[in-house]
């Protein structure tokens, strides 16, 4: 058995050393590191760092690594403790039946039932698109179906890998790329890939013999990140790159880079990851588990003993991440007349529900969607950004349009999933839960369908959340998942990503679609602007991805050079929540109260046998202990979860926005400002703050109200109520205001405008 070894150099040491190497993606102008590391923070910045143009080597590593996984050989095999299924199935993900990603006895050919080839210049000899060396006569395949690739139809069960010619103008990006339905022990899912990474390179423009390049937002959030970090931590952390998958001679693998903070001898170590939803799959599938991966097979430890390892899952639901949002949202808007009515579909990432069987043996897919919480955890960043919204642009809040985030058919109140246009962009049809169950998720296009041919919408919006920047995902996946339209080459090689369209439909899934090239639409056709991503507000996202990774840090018990002084400390736990108070002194009264987990068994105790089936199955469970996706938040019980960590609270003052610049001040306070932190500290079900007020300068106490301080405008944004969550509470006698949250900050109380 591997010996426990922390971060101590051991037997494995030269292994690790091997491992190391100084990638572009490491931090520029990066001193050596001090002798002693074991105080000092490691964070590793990931994500899944796809390039610009077409790159063979990325593609086939992030698909090997992302799709299959590696799997386990016994079921006492090292450093595979937190694989998924059941023996002798389990896989580092888990999201494709077994049999599909590993060749199983009597199955042979789910793993290769077919090849795929080009034709020989002498048209005499199919090549195998994957091995030169594997070849077969044409006269040998006369009796097998051969099948041009453009034909296969879509796979995958959000029907998302694409092979059809370009809808824009009728092109075959895999023009001389032939299906031969005889195996050819090539594995068809490693064939299936290429083709769809040639066909994506085809659709947005890419040279394929063009040698791909860092895309540009990453590159600029990692300069602003390093230049962040090291102005106000200084050498009391060292912040580093590491992507799921890595380009050759650019950057780094997740991998390589925590081995090598191991190797320098560092024993904090921070993941982080910019996505702006909570995906397990990611979070756990990806950050946490191949970084307990890499550790354990390099010979260190990677117990908690060994390693103090946090996460950092999302950047929804702050200040900066909903204004971002808006502003997106306003160049859309400013194009309509005042006073009109426009549908706002607030579109996501989306997973499946309730997922594969992860109990059918070599056909199991280990991955329990009904354990996770990704569902939540976005609907959450939608109903925070819709207070933004109507705040920014409702006519009901001395805005000039009327805003509608609405859509009939649903259960639950206004604020329910299902009356929501809240749409899933990667995942389709039986993908997004059963047709009999009306808890089941809507995709883009299902709410899209709602809005136009349902409620008659005359404007829609559709405000991109998921996606950090502008990327195949965006411009190319989630448009032929949904049928939108796609933007033409010449646009994207422009960056222009955002788009116009006209819809009108005559019957149910039946609608005649027209590109827009002014910006107007015929009679009786709805008119459909779609955002782009954060590329446009870069500055922003890396502003709101900052305060994030600074809360990170701060729960190693390492505070930023921003003049903070704390006050008080309260122990928080993920099961128990817990307190923090000010019981005396200038800021007494304050506190901070995080909920107990509502729902401790949910949704790590979930599982799939136990998943809602309606009346109509074979096999109703209806029941109700019966597994549903969350619907409404009216109670604190709708939540899943409270805290995301245990964490130790803090209370105090923050004196700088940056270490030259002083925290500005509320113009109308009515209290100290108060820092709450870690910075930025997400929960789901809401939390408490109390902030104390000065009797002197207030004249009705009933008008005060709680704001936060946003760090990408420098301005202070009210603190909008939340979900199950109760009004703002002023307590007179006291002199002090009680108002839920779901993230921590900076806070003061100011009347009301």
């Amino acid at each position: 058995m591997r010996e426990q070894m922390g971060f101590r150099y051991g037997a494995a040491a030269a292994f690790a050393l091997m491992t190391l190497f100084t990638g572009c993606d490491s931090k520029a102008g990066a001193q050596k590191p001090l002798p002693d590391n074991k105080d000092r923070i490691a964070v590793v910045a990931t994500a899944w760092g796809p390039p610009v143009g077409y790159s063979a080597a990325y593609n086939d590593s992030i698909y090997d690594r992302a799709v299959m996984g590696d799997r386990a050989a016994s079921p006492d095999e090292p450093c595979t403790e937190w694989y998924l299924g059941s023996d002798p199935y389990r896989t580092e993900f888990g999201r494709i039946p077994y049999a599909l990603a590993w060749k199983v006895k009597g199955l042979e050919r789910l793993w290769d039932g077919y090849g795929i080839y080009r034709l020989s210049p002498d048209g005499k000899t199919y090549i195998s698109a994957l091995d030169g060396a594997v070849t077969v006569a044409v006269e040998d395949v006369a009796d097998a179906t051969v099948t041009p690739v453009k034909d296969m139809p879509a796979t995958g069960s959000s029907r998302r890998f694409f092979f059809h010619e370009d809808p824009r103008n009728g092109a075959d990006h895999l023009a001389g790329f032939y299906k031969i339905n005889l195996p050819n022990g090539i594995h068809d899912l490693k064939e299936m890939a290429l083709m769809y990474a040639l066909r994506t390179a085809g659709m947005m423009g890419d040279d394929i013999d063009a040698p791909p390049v860092k895309e540009k937002m990453q590159a600029d959030m990692g300069a602003y990140l390093s230049n962040y970090v090291a102005d106000i931590f200084g050498d009391a952390v060292d912040l580093r790159y590491g992507n799921y998958a890595a380009i050759p001679g650019m950057t780094q693998t997740l991998e390589d880079v925590v081995v090598e903070f191991a190797s320098e001898g560092f024993e904090k170590l921070l993941v982080v990851r910019e996505t702006t939803d909570h995906n397990s799959v990611v979070a756990d599938g990806w950050s946490r588990n191949h970084t307990l991966k890499a550790l354990c097979q390099a010979g260190f430890g990677y117990s908690d003993e060994d390693v103090a390892l946090k996460l950092v899952r999302q950047v929804g639901r702050t200040p900066e991440y909903n204004q971002m949002l808006v502003m997106n949202l306003d160049k859309h808007l400013k194009v309509l007349p005042k006073g009109s009515n426009v549908s706002i579909l607030y579109a996501t990432h989306g997973q499946p529900w309730p997922g594969s069987n992860p109990e059918r043996g070599p056909m199991s897919a280990g991955w329990q969607r009904v354990k996770d919480v990704t569902h939540e955890n976005a609907y959450l960043n939608y109903l925070s950004f819709k207070k933004y919204a109507l705040a920014a642009f409702d006519e009901k809040f001395g805005g000039d349009y009327r805003l509608n985030f609405n859509k009939s058919g649903g259960v639950g109140g206004p604020d329910s999933r299902t009356n929501a246009l809240f749409g899933a962009g990667m995942v389709y049809g039986k993908s997004t839960g059963d047709p009999d169950d009306p808890l089941r998720f809507a995709t883009i296009r299902s709410a899209l369908e709602t809005a136009i041919r349902v409620d008659n919408a005359d404007e829609v919006v559709i405000v991109l959340s998921h996606w950090v920047s502008n990327t195949a995902d965006t411009a190319l996946i989630i448009r032929e998942v949904n049928d939108l339209p796609l933007n033409s080459i010449a646009e994207l090689k422009d960056g222009i990503f955002s788009i116009t369209w006209c819809e009108r439909y005559s019957e149910a899934r039946q609608y005649d679609q027209i590109r827009s090239t002014d910006g107007s639409c015929p009679q009786d056709y709805t008119r459909i602007q779609m955002t782009e991503a954060f590329n446009g507000v870069a500055e922003g996202f890396f502003s709101g991805y900052a305060g994030r990774i600074r809360g990170g840090i701060e729960r190693f018990g390492v505070l930023p050079a921003l003049d903070i002084e704390i006050a008080g400390r309260g122990l928080i736990t993920k099961l128990g929540g817990g307190v923090a108070e000010i019981t005396d002194g200038p800021l007494a009264g304050a506190k901070l109260v995080v909920q107990p987990d509502p729902r401790p068994l949910e949704p790590e105790g979930n599982e799939w046998k136990n998943r809602f089936r309606p009346d109509t199955a074979p096999d109703p469970n209806t029941g109700p202990t019966a597994v549903r996706p969350i619907n409404d938040f009216v109670v604190m019980e709708d939540y899943l979860d409270s805290a995301k960590d245990d964490f130790t609270a803090l209370i105090g003052t923050q004196g700088k926005s940056d270490p030259e610049t002083p925290l500005p001040k509320h113009k109308r306070a009515a209290s100290p400002t108060v820092y709450f932190g870690p910075y930025r500290t997400l929960f789901n079900a809401p939390a408490t703050i109390t902030l104390p007020y000065d009797r002197s300068r207030v004249t009705d106490a009933r008008k005060l109200r709680p704001y936060i301080y946003n760090d990408f405008t420098g301005n202070y944004d009210p603190v909008f109520s939340v979900p199950a969550g109760r009004p703002v509470r002023v307590n007179e006698e006291s002199a002090t205001v009680s108002f839920d949250v779901q993230v921590l900050g900076n806070f003061v109380l100011a009347p009301g405008n």
